[in-house]
């Protein structure tokens, strides 16, 4: 009996967040999502910036190892062959905005995927064998996106986070479904969704089954070891943070507007290469208010006013020169 063949090394460094769910709690939902896709576009940035010195130096090795530190994200785990637009039938015209050897995602797309499917992605995690053929043929335009199949990637990894273990073996077999058609497809550059009879046709059999579990038990067995990894590094952050909490709690607070006025400009240079002072007087006085009072609910308001453009503008800005932190 033949067996398919997976590589799971990539999700040793698979992170849950998808952007939307990693939220500052006194901030604005579609807040966060920007400064987020902020921060993440820096520091994928700065990756490439050190990558592209280390090669025009002929140091090709460092390079390498250097890109397999890159943290992945919903944004970048999984790759395109070519640029595409997708006719959805049932639901109209989208785009789905890929490039050529680039990224697959766009994290706003995602999370819009999500809402628009979530009640099909629920309807598919608990479905049956012959129930989950059923779906994937009638339903094959949405559950055969690469979106779903990082969804259940994703999703499996939080479950496991959760300590959620049935939840876990359901979300890790229907995504091995996906994840699994996807593989086979990829050689015979078909599109997956094609390749739907011939999977289940593949594992007809009970018996011929077990080569398919084999490939689930792999994926359990690395989303465990990935969810004890995470666990540990969210507990050394939140162990420094609190170091750092304690620390600040010793000093008497200082107002950012009124100290960042005190220091020479050298020692007040933001993160970015920005002086704080320059990007705070640059600011349009609603904002020069958030900062001086530090009112994170003023802020909200403000960005709800003000054109998501010129915001995102002035908040980059602001990330740039330290008026306010990435927590990056």
């Amino acid at each position: 009996m033949s067996k398919l063949s997976f590589d799971y090394a990539k999700w040793d460094r698979l992170e849950i967040s998808d952007d939307e769910d990693t939220h500052h709690p006194n901030l604005d939902k579609n807040l966060n999502i920007r400064v987020n896709r902020i921060t993440r576009d820096r520091k994928e940035e700065e990756i490439d910036t050190e990558k592209a010195a280390l090669e025009a130096k002929g140091e090709f090795d460092k390079a390498a190892k250097l890109e397999n530190k890159r943290p992945l994200h919903v944004g970048n785990t999984c790759k395109v062959v070519e640029e595409r637009t997708i006719i959805n039938h049932n639901s109209g015209y989208r785009s789905d905005r890929t490039v050529k050897d680039g990224e697959s995602f766009s994290v706003d797309d995602y999370s819009l995927f999500k809402s628009d499917n979530q009640k099909l992605l629920d309807q598919f995690t608990n479905a049956d064998w012959e129930q989950s053929r059923e779906m994937l043929m009638r339903h094959g335009n949405i559950l055969m996106e690469d979106y779903a199949n990082s969804y259940f990637m994703l999703k499996t990894l939080e479950a496991e986070m959760e300590g959620n273990k049935e939840l876990v073996k359901k979300l890790g077999c229907q995504g091995q479904i996906i994840s699994q058609i996807h593989q086979l497809a990829a050689p015979m550059k078909r599109p997956p969704r094609d390749l739907v009879p011939r999977f289940f046709e593949k594992f007809e059999r009970e018996d011929s089954r077990a080569a398919f579990q084999e490939g689930v038990d792999h994926f359990l067995m690395q989303i465990a070891k990935r969810a004890v990894d995470k666990k540990k590094e969210e507990e050394e952050a939140a162990k420094k943070d609190a170091e750092e909490a304690a620390a600040q709690e010793e000093l008497q607070p200082v107002s950012l507007v009124e100290a960042m006025y005190e220091m020479s400009k050298e020692e007040r240079m933001g993160p970015g290469g920005l002086d704080p002072v320059d990007v705070f007087e640059s600011l349009p006085e609603s904002m020069q208010t958030c900062f001086k009072t530090g009112d994170t609910e003023l802020l909200k308001k403000v960005a709800s006013e003000m054109e998501p453009k010129e915001f995102e503008n002035h908040f980059q800005r602001c990330i740039d020169s330290g008026l306010w932190s990435s927590g990056g």
